[in-house]
């Protein structure tokens, strides 16, 4: 075996310890433990509702049964008395989106009672409307003892209910 002379020795020395230091490096890359620490705050506001529900007009003998109602921030109820074919009472809705996001009318589901002698109509006011941040939209709805009855129903009463949903608009 050939015997090394000092500056092969040195450079030797000198390699083993890069070697050493890289190692060094590596570990400590891997081994230390990284904290991120913050917070951050939502400012925004979801916040749509009916308002304000008004009769805007009546035709014949109608009449309100009871006031409208507002079950949930975005349902109302109408009960409407109807005397005669022909009679119809037209109420205005007021939904106003009350916070900073805009909304988009996804769905409008009406429920009544299904009685025949009864028609509702909802007019200004469509799926995709888009009701803007701090805005607001009115809507008509109609009630109407249907004009093409010839004889009195068995069923006088009816209540229908209109449910809004509106979701973020994107």
């Amino acid at each position: 075996m050939k015997k090394m002379n000092r500056t092969q020795k040195s450079w030797m020395i000198i390699g083993l310890c890069l070697i050493v230091l890289f190692m060094a490096i590596g570990y400590a890359s891997f081994a230390t433990d990284l904290t991120i620490t913050g917070s951050s705050n939502i400012t925004s506001t979801w916040d749509i509702r009916i308002t304000d529900i008004k009769v805007k007009s009546f035709t014949g003998g109608a009449t309100k049964a009871e006031e409208p109602t507002v079950t949930s921030n975005t349902t109302a109820t109408f009960k409407t008395n109807l005397v005669s074919p022909g009679d119809s009472m037209t109420y205005t809705v007021t939904v106003a989106n009350e916070g900073n996001i805009s909304a988009r009318l996804d769905d409008m589901t009406v429920s009544d009672e299904n009685n025949p002698a009864i028609l509702f109509q909802i007019t200004g006011i469509s799926e995709n409307d888009v009701l803007g941040e701090h805005s607001n939209t009115t809507f008509d709805v109609t009630v109407t003892y249907n004009p093409d009855v010839t004889s009195q129903p068995a069923d006088l009463n009816s209540t229908l209910e209109v449910a809004l949903d509106y979701v973020q608009n994107n």
